[in-house]
């Protein structure tokens, strides 16, 4: 399975590229930057793997990502300069669907072990637009 995520340029967490909500290893500046993104996305549309039915939950080897451009793009909609000028990029993952959930609004855990990387982009509106 393709799976898309957001993960920081440089920043690592536990050997893999830090995602917006953890920012684990960015930057306080950048992290700055993202302030108010968690609380705006505290809705229905944005469940966290804790409260999709379908997730359950996360173990400390998986990370999220998306089933498609299109779920990435939806879910960070109004956010993409400001992952952009965090430093955030759009990776592609090649995935095994054995290790892969898929929950609500194409949200998807997988596992950080099982992922190979086979493509990375700058986040910005432009790149987003290609990405429809």
């Amino acid at each position: 399975m393709k799976v898309w995520r957001v993960g920081h340029k440089s920043a690592l967490d536990a050997g893999f590229p830090s995602g917006p909500y953890t920012c684990d290893g960015v930057p306080p500046e950048d992290t700055a930057r993202m302030w108010g993104m968690a609380s705006d996305h505290a809705d229905g549309t944005h469940p966290t793997p804790h409260s999709d039915p379908a997730l359950r939950d996360i173990h400390s080897h998986e990370r999220c990502g998306f089933n498609g451009r299109e779920a990435l793009n939806a879910w960070f909609d109004n956010w993409t300069e400001a992952l952009h000028e965090s430093g955030f990029e759009v990776w592609a993952y090649e995935v095994p669907d054995w290790a892969t959930r898929v929950g609500r609004h194409g949200q998807v855990v997988f596992s950080s072990r099982e992922a190979v990387e086979v493509s990375r982009h700058s986040f910005t509106h432009e790149q987003a637009a290609l990405f429809a």
